[in-house]
């Protein structure tokens, strides 16, 4: 399985809201993209593996940023602006994203993005001929964890992998500490 497999599938997969469910937001896909690996033991086999480190919103895999942008550019991924953040994430953070990842210009503004397959995406994962039992384990993740509210998700990253939160700028919020 390469990156590209186990991105496509998880937005490919059934979510509660059925199947291709998008996933909104990019902080909710590193997370659900760590979680595959990290309880489902789901591997890269091929090529170079997800690496996920410590990072201010918690477990982040740079080379994802990367697989976003060439999948969209291959018409296999779609992604759209949400151009407001959702009453849970403006509450939770009451700062912008863009403050977070360094871009101090913009402090009111945030925006993020649903990211969905495309009819083309589907067709090359077809093709793929994956393992059911990945491709079930996929669908685990995104069963259990992918309708959660972002609070909700990231509270159960940080108190389950709390070597994963050591660069949080969110941590005491996430985990109601004073």
């Amino acid at each position: 399985m390469t990156r590209t497999d186990i991105l496509l599938e998880l937005l490919a997969t059934s979510g509660v809201k059925g199947a291709g469910t998008p996933i909104v937001g990019t902080t909710r896909l590193q997370k659900l993209l760590f979680l595959v690996e990290r309880e489902e033991g789901v591997q890269v086999t091929e090529g170079v593996d997800f690496d996920f480190t410590p990072y201010k919103f918690g477990p982040v895999s740079k080379e994802i940023y990367d697989d976003l942008t060439k999948l969209e550019n291959l018409d296999y991924i779609s992604s759209e602006p949400v151009a407001e953040p959702t009453t849970v994430e403006r509450d939770e953070f009451g700062f912008s994203f863009e403050g977070l990842m360094g871009d101090e210009e913009s402090t009111e503004s945030f925006e993020e993005k649903r990211y969905k397959i495309t009819n083309k995406g589907k067709e090359w994962l077809a093709n793929r001929h994956l393992s059911s039992t990945e491709i079930e384990k996929i669908k685990k993740v995104k069963g259990k964890y992918g309708s959660l509210s972002l609070s909700d998700l990231l509270h159960h990253v940080y108190t389950r992998y709390p070597d994963m939160t050591t660069a949080s700028e969110i941590k005491e919020r996430i985990l109601g500490i004073s």
